[in-house]
Parts: C-alpha cells; structure tokens; sequence
C-alpha cells in the first residue's frame, strides 16, 4: 500500500494553486455535485502524484505533477509527446481526486459494510474514480482553456496504473446492465451515488430490484445481498494483488476484463439458484439455507438496521428437518422409509435447493493500523 506524506501548503495566491482549483471548480460544475476539499492545497512528498484526504485537505506532487504543468503553460514552442503526455496525465490525476472528494465513505462499522482500506473498497474505489474522470476530462481541459495554451493536449491518451481496477468495475457495472435490463446509465447512477463501503450492496441490490423484487420477501434482502455481492468482492478484491509496478498497465487492464467476466458469470450461476429457490416455494418462501456463520451475520445486520429476524430461527429449524428428512430418506432402510410414509414427506419434499505506479491515491488524513489509506 502506497504512502503519503504532506510537505508544505501552497498558497492560493500561487499559479499552481490557481491551476488546482480551476480544475476541481470546473469538476464540480460538470457533475452538479459539491466536492468535500476544503481548499487547502499541500504539497506531497513521496512518489504518489496527489491524495485526497477525508477531512477535506489536498496533496499534490510538486515534481511530478505542478512542475511539469507550469513548463507547459510557459513553453514558447511546440511541445513535445511526453510534455503533452505529463500535462494530460496531471489533469487526470485532480479530476480522479476531486472526485473521490466528491462521493462519502459510509459507515464501515456497518456488519454489511466491506473496510475501507481492504482491497474490494480500493478496486472499486478507485476504479469507478477513473471511469467517472474520463468520462469528463476531455470538457474540464476545454472549460478551463488548457488546450488553448497546450494545443495537442487532446491528441495524447494516456493509461493510468489503476487501468486493471477501471476495466474490472466497468466490466462488472456492463454485466449488471444486461443481467437487470436497466440502462448503464441507471446501474452507474446506483453504484456510484452510494458511499465507498456499501457499493457491492449497490450492486447486488441492482439485481434484486429487477429480477427479484416479486419473489423475494423483502426482509430476506439482507441474507440475499450478501450471496449476490459474495462473487463480486471476491472477484474484483482479487485485482489488488496486481500493480503497474509488476505488469504494464495495458496487461492490467487485459486482467480486469478478465476477472470481470468471471464475477458476472459467478453471479448469474447464484442468481438461477436464488430464483430457482422462490419459484418452487411461491407465495411464502423460506429463506435459503444458511451456515451458521451466514445466519450470524445476516442477524447482526438486521439488528444492526433495526429489521426484525423473527423468520431466521423457524428457518433454521426448517433447514434442520429438511436435512435430517434427507439424511433418512438416503439411508434409513424400511423405518426411514416408513417414517416418511407416515408423515415425514412433507420436510423431505421442501428441501430443495502509463502513469507512475503509485501515482495517484486517496487517503486518511489519521493513519490506521494499514496507514488509513484506501489507495
């Protein structure tokens, strides 16, 4: 996990400031959406090109971003591919961290709620902070007139070292559009407008409001949120084990692409199971099959939430005879089969079943166990 570490503030009367604040302003015009920076601009002093901190204050890397786009506006003749290249990748990189400024965390002490500095928020994070900038950047560089004084700024492309997180959360966001039938711009909206630690939530509840909200009970939401949103953290946290400090970032956005499909596969095969179980039970379904972890956890959410669980204990009693059902159906001989004759059919039939690597970030103003840092 990168670090940060904030050097001295830059002044607002200074060119780089200025430059800093056209920017988020002309972000936050474009969205219709306030951003949370609180205007103070400091420098950062490691390898990572900027941060956005949670109590409002920006970092900036003076050598790696400021410096390179002040030569750029002071250049008297054509600029070169990577002069244009390094401005264009600095407006990238305010736009991404305006726009972490722009969203809120959520309360991760939530029991539905992932961390905040685990992997599947980063991914995730991080990923949807890079679609949502180039869905824009090109209209920021003109509203601030940047490619006036830098004419071939919108000629260069440049992939940034989150380009694996970018691909896998677009690719999953393109799967819940067609799984749902809901516009992309619908699933974007939903998934985005949701705090950091609750976008799988986001996610899964895209599924259930459109292929379950007529067979699903709605105070089983809880348990099927968590069998929805399971395949999509496991898939997309497992993009954080690879950086552009150990594959290009075109191979890491190959990846994305990659996991993507996994996750949405994984999630259709749960979702035909989960309509599978309320077909069969109509009007008044039990609540699938849980392990007791599972039903600990789905309790502690709804106490959580202050939702009742009144059907969790006569679910689990109902998984238990459904299961001791099986088990005597499947080797009880002439008694089991008797048994059930006489009246233990009805529990047997129910149960069925470019950049630098560590160029841009997000980050805790107050370090935690893991340096408060959700990349």
């Amino acid at each position: 996990m990168p670090h940060h570490l904030r050097g001295r503030e830059i002044p607002p009367t200074t060119r780089e400031y200025q430059w800093v604040a056209s920017i988020v302003e002309a972000v936050e015009r474009r969205t219709g959406r306030p951003s949370s920076w609180n205007r103070r601009l400091y420098e950062e002093l490691t390898g990572t090109g900027g941060t956005a901190q949670i109590d409002g204050p920006m970092t900036i890397n003076r050598q790696l971003v400021l410096e390179p786009v002040m030569r750029a506006y002071d250049a008297t003749g054509a600029l070169g591919l990577e002069d244009t290249g390094g401005a264009r990748i600095a407006v990238m990189l305010v736009v991404h961290e305006t726009d972490h400024h722009q969203h809120e965390v959520g309360e991760e002490d939530a029991p539905d709620a992932v961390r905040f500095d685990s992997m599947e928020a980063e991914v995730v994070t991080e990923g949807l902070a890079d679609s949502n900038r180039d869905r824009i950047v090109d209209q920021i560089i003109t509203d601030i007139a940047m490619d006036k004084a830098i004419p071939r700024i919108h000629d260069v492309q440049a992939v940034m070292p989150y380009a694996g997180y970018q691909a896998g959360v677009e690719g999953v966001l393109n799967g819940l559009h067609t799984i749902s039938g809901r516009s992309r711009a619908e699933v974007h909206a939903a998934v985005d407008g949701t705090p950091f630690v609750q976008r799988y939530n986001a996610m899964a509840d895209v599924v259930i409001d459109s292929r379950l909200a007529n067979l699903m009970p709605p105070e089983h939401r809880s348990q099927i949120r968590l069998r929805l949103s399971q395949p999509l953290r496991a898939e997309l946290g497992s993009l954080g084990n690879y950086s552009a400090e150990n594959e290009p970032p075109v191979e890491l956005a190959a990846r994305g692409r990659e996991t993507a499909a996994r996750a949405v596969q994984q999630l259709e095969r749960e979702l035909g199971a989960i309509e599978q179980h309320y077909r069969q039970y109509g009007e008044h379904p039990p609540r699938m099959p849980m392990s007791s972890q599972e039903r600990a956890q789905v309790q502690r959410i709804e106490t959580y939430y202050g939702r009742p669980s009144i059907d969790l204990e006569t679910s689990h009693l109902r998984q238990f005879l459904d299961t001791g059902a099986q088990a005597g159906l499947a080797g009880g001989g002439a008694a089991a089969g008797a048994g059930a004759a006489a009246g233990g059919g009805a529990a047997a039939s129910a149960a069925a079943a470019a950049a630098p690597a560590d160029f841009a970030a997000w980050r805790t103003a107050t370090p935690r166990s893991t340096d408060g840092q959700a990349r």
